[in-house]
């Protein structure tokens, strides 16, 4: 008969493993229990044993039956076990610590036995006088102790992890958002809250971070439209951002800024190849072939900040996000464009199976604090 404690713990193992919806019951038995350290387990369940307590029955996979009698018998050491052991130290008294904990006496005096026998060696001397530790149980205590510290401390930075208060945040970001005041302010909240977290900032242009994303490379990336037919990746909008014209201070253009994206047929065009941001490159393209305007491409940047250097350099002009210009260089110039409205919604990007809490605790600094100019 197990006891009541063992079997609520069966039926929630099993509650659980019928939520991870694996095909068979018994493969998460072994997943869950066998893999924890079993030995004689190869990942089989070769027979079944029906336990009970009260009215109620299950039938446990062998593996798992025999963990849960080896729980109760010699040769399964647990926490549980190595508290008490430091409870009698502490105490100097078996009967002085059974109240403390509180157990029964003679049940604590059994798992003191059942420690001893596992450990093969004696760790405490009795007496009518009380308990003192044996040379064995000297070691013991002092390796226990830290043992156990190291175990609470596990605990806490797993609960710190979980709620995102520790841990690393590996964030993709273009070179241009590392120059704009808006994104540094969102990065310098979050360090400033979480300091506990590793910021691990990345630079990549959009379509390598939407790979590493994939690739698990990235916990998180920013980038203008993600690939919309993607259902793996989730998306937060920071901030909604606008195309301007961008020219040299000495250009023609600049003393004679455009209306409409059509004055621009003809002129020398900067542009960038279509692999770094392919989404954001097709709707710019449909956007330029809705008003009649086709670029007239005589050189190609790698990213913004290189197609903002040769338009300084009086090669040509370019269309580019007003957010760039935060890290311009001297002698450019922007200019809006009437017909140019099309929308840019910097998102943050992540995973949707990865579930990061660091990546919830940006958002919500994120939605918490706007994003617009300045």
């Amino acid at each position: 008969m197990f006891l009541e404690a063992e079997f609520r713990m069966a039926m929630q193992v099993m509650a659980q493993a019928r939520q991870l919806g694996m095909d068979r019951v018994e493969e998460a038995w072994v997943d869950m229990m066998c893999h924890g350290g079993l030995e004689g387990c190869e990942g089989q369940v070769s027979s079944w044993s029906r336990v009970s307590h009260r009215e109620n029955s299950i039938f446990l996979p062998f593996p798992y039956y025999y963990w849960m009698k080896c729980r109760r018998s010699k040769g399964c050491m647990d926490f549980k076990q190595l508290k008490y052991f430091l409870t009698v130290v502490e105490e100097g008294a078996i009967s002085s610590a059974a109240r403390r904990i509180p157990l029964a006496q003679p049940a604590l005096s059994r798992q003191l036995q059942l420690l001893e026998e596992d450990v093969g060696t004696p760790l405490l001397s009795r007496s009518r006088h009380g308990v003192r530790l044996t040379a064995a149980g000297e070691a013991f205590s002092r390796d226990i102790r830290r043992l156990l510290a190291d175990f609470e401390q596990a605990k806490q930075n797993a609960r710190r992890i979980g709620d995102g208060h520790l841990g690393r945040l590996r964030l993709g970001v273009t070179v241009m958002h590392l120059w704009v005041p808006q994104i540094t302010r969102l990065l310098n909240r979050f360090r400033e809250r979480y300091p506990g977290v590793t910021l691990q900032v990345v630079s990549l242009l959009s379509g390598p971070q939407v790979e590493a994303l994939r690739q698990g490379q990235l916990d998180a990336g920013m980038l203008y439209f993600p690939p919309e037919e993607d259902d793996s990746l989730c998306h937060h909008c920071l901030y909604e951002d606008h195309l301007v014209l961008v020219t040299s201070a000495s250009s023609p253009l600049a003393r004679h800024p455009p209306r409409r994206l059509a004055e621009l047929n003809g002129e020398d065009f900067i542009w960038f190849d279509r692999s770094a941001t392919p989404t954001y490159h097709d709707k710019l393209i449909h956007a330029f072939q809705r008003v009649g305007f086709t670029p007239n491409v005589v050189q190609e940047g790698a990213d913004n900040a290189t197609m903002l250097c040769l338009v300084a350099a009086g090669m040509g002009c370019s269309i580019l996000p007003a957010m760039t210009m935060a890290g311009s260089p001297e002698g450019v110039v922007s200019h809006r464009i009437e017909d140019l409205d099309m929308v840019l919604p910097l998102m943050l990007v992540w995973r949707r199976d990865a579930g990061l809490p660091a990546v919830r605790r940006l958002i919500e600094i994120a939605e918490s604090n706007t994003l617009g100019p300045g």
